[in-house]
């Protein structure tokens, strides 16, 4: 016999389901073929569809079970860092996404290599770019069905075995990024974070209404009274250290911003006036998501001091505190979450490997090459599904462990960047040297490969891997022949003619060249 709270969960997330697949498909059947539209959504996302498909790609299983579960542990200093780099990745979005876009739309990039490989002159270093942001965001589909498999586990009783859930999760964004591309994966975003957004927050008011009596002043008066260390810095653990938020700051500010699933959303966008508005509206709706988070994990902490698994306390809190019915609403809230980043790095990296290699090795000759692309890019989707599904099957340490890389891997693009916008003395060589030992450092300490000494701050491996990116980029810029004028005149020339009208300030009458 069925228990009620698996049928409601089975019902919730059945419906649910089916809905993301029928707004996959209209999102096909809007759309164009080209290879360009199911890779940049037609460059037409207007400000709501981008602000929820950015809000909801920036967040994933992680914000209802790992953020929820790190709060436990660790205290609220994880919150304090959050609302630091989501301010900072507003910035970055009002800054740099706008000039991604100009040049996006202007020469028809579609990958953070295209940029480069257009400024720097220099096949390597797009390469070498592009393979960095497959290897080290490809564990973090694995980690999102992780989280699925979790959740379906957890609110079927068993049911839906973990395996099983994350099959399911594959499978159902398999579908929709293969028919509609961005489109339909920003459309579904746009639903799931809709949905995210009221369940995290209902589930709030229930919990401290359960609980509490609805009084949050209560709430707060017991944890400052009983749990003093973890709602204040450095926690419980002694973890928030000020060299690690700094670092948490600067590295997953900067790094999520890099990553290819957050990247491509600049190219996405109907216009740079969009994108600074989403960097308004995004950040604001990912700082205000948050705090219910916060509020359900040191609930947890309250009434579950002795938890034996901490990504499991919103769940658990829910189906203490709520009914089973609203419970296992919520929770289909978290598979949202997971499915929202899950399908956006799917066709980020289907789009990185048909842009970035197939095209370029196999497609320069071909007088089909449209079509040939959006056949590879399409058929890559679910090989890329069942690779990420064999990989979240197996050790979940070291899974872990690679995808933490993700952002600070990232953040590895970020001095190229600011190089190729401002800086008329960045030269391919330094490009290449600086980004390549900011990878490598980044990797050896993550890994634990090499282990610094004490007296060295406990900053993040990917900020001692920015630092030295940065140093080694300028240095060899420094003593190397810079990119060309015309590359110059090209990128750097272009931005200030489109994005701030010095050229029309200083009398010209016509933009850069292209030749």
């Amino acid at each position: 016999m069925v228990s009620t709270q698996v049928a409601v969960a089975l019902g919730t997330i059945g419906t649910y389901l089916l809905a993301v697949l029928a707004i996959g498909y209209r999102g096909m059947k809007v759309g164009e073929s080209s290879v360009t539209d199911w890779m940049t959504g037609g460059r037409g996302l207007g400000v709501i569809v981008l602000t929820f498909t950015y809000a909801a790609t920036y967040h994933s299983a992680f914000a209802f079970l790992g953020a929820a579960g790190f709060i436990y542990g660790n205290g609220i200093g994880i919150y304090v860092a959050g609302y630091l780099w989501m301010v900072l990745g507003g910035l970055i979005l009002w800054v740099v996404g706008s000039r991604i876009w100009l040049l996006g739309k202007k020469y028809g990039y579609v990958t953070p290599s295209d940029l480069f490989d257009d400024f720097y002159d220099s096949k390597s270093l797009s390469k070498i770019v592009s393979l960095v942001l497959v290897v080290s965001t490809f564990p973090y589909i694995a980690i999102q069905m992780i989280g699925v498999g979790i959740i379906f586990d957890t609110a079927t009783q068993g049911l839906i075995s973990f395996e099983v859930g994350a099959a399911i999760l594959l499978l159902v964004s398999v579908v929709y990024v293969w028919m509609g591309g961005m489109r339909s994966v920003a459309w579904t975003d746009t639903l799931q974070g809709v949905f995210m957004f009221i369940a995290i927050w209902a589930a709030a008011f229930a919990f401290l209404s359960s609980a509490y009596g609805g009084s949050v002043t209560a709430f707060w008066d017991q944890l400052v009274q009983n749990y003093t260390a973890y709602v204040t810095l450095p926690g419980p653990s002694g973890l928030y250290t000020p060299s690690y938020l700094v670092s948490w700051w600067i590295v997953l500010g900067i790094g999520l911003m890099m990553t290819p699933h957050i990247f491509l959303r600049y190219y996405a966008a109907e216009s740079p006036r969009t994108l600074r508005w989403v960097s308004a509206t995004g950040t604001g709706y990912l700082m205000i998501f948050y705090i219910p988070i916060v509020f359900l994990a040191l609930g947890g902490v309250a009434a579950f001091p002795d938890l034996g698994s901490a990504d499991a306390v919103i769940p658990t809190v829910l189906y203490e505190f709520t009914p089973v019915w609203f419970a296992s609403l919520v929770v289909s809230g978290a598979i949202a979450a997971a499915m929202s980043t899950a399908d956006s790095q799917l066709h980020a990296l289907a789009t990185l490997l048909t842009r970035d290699w197939y095209a370029s090795y196999a497609n320069e000759n071909l007088d089909n090459a449209d079509a040939s692309q959006t056949t590879f890019a399409k058929a890559s989707v679910p090989v890329l599904a069942i690779l990420s599904y064999i990989v979240a099957v197996q050790d979940i340490q070291f899974i872990v462990r690679l995808a933490n890389i993700a952002f600070e891997g990232a953040a590895q693009i970020f001095p190229l960047l600011l190089g190729a916008f401002y800086w008329e003395r960045a030269s391919k060589e330094g490009a290449i040297a600086g980004f390549s030992a900011g990878v490598l450092v980044t990797a050896v300490l993550k890994f634990s490969l090499i282990s610094l000494p004490a007296a060295f701050p406990g900053f993040l491996a990917g900020f001692y891997g920015l630092i030295t990116n940065t140093a080694v980029f300028l240095g060899v810029s420094l003593v190397t022949d810079s990119v060309s004028d015309r590359r110059i005149e090209r990128i750097q020339g272009y931005i200030d003619y489109a994005a701030n009208r010095r050229f029309a300030e200083s009398g010209a009458t016509s933009e850069p060249s292209d030749d």
